[in-house]
């Protein structure tokens, strides 16, 4: 999983497209495409593993966000090889292809999810 910020002011309806081209560089075949979700398929090679791909705009107090997930069948008992593969590929387009998403989350970097702050009346319950 990696998360996106917009750089500047921006509409949640404005992320998915700004993700395109960095996902038909990885051949990413879109199954479906609205204007705050995206799910398709892209293979890894070269045995062309079948990795999911979602990307969801996510709504946050200091603007939208983009949440992209990969997930495979490929067995995590040796760190699915496979999919971290094609999430670094994913990783290494952004820069050039997304420029105007900055990476502030990456689940192989920053662990499973996501952190929040806590708020202090969150952090008594």
């Amino acid at each position: 999983m990696v998360v996106l910020k917009p750089k500047g002011t921006t509409s949640g309806e404005e992320l998915i497209p700004r993700l395109l081209p960095t996902l038909a560089l990885l051949d990413t075949e879109i199954d479906h495409q609205g204007k705050l979700h995206l799910s398709g398929l892209l293979r890894v090679p070269p045995q062309g593993l079948a990795v999911q791909l979602f990307a969801d705009v996510q709504p946050q107090a200091d603007g939208p966000e983009l949440d992209v997930v990969l997930m495979s069948a490929e067995a995590m008992t040796r760190g699915a090889p496979q999919t971290h593969q094609a999430l670094l590929s994913l990783i290494a387009l952004l820069p050039e292809h997304a420029a105007d998403l900055e990476l502030t989350f990456r689940s192989d970097r920053d662990g499973p999810l996501p952190r929040r702050e806590r708020t202090p009346l969150q952090a008594r319950s």
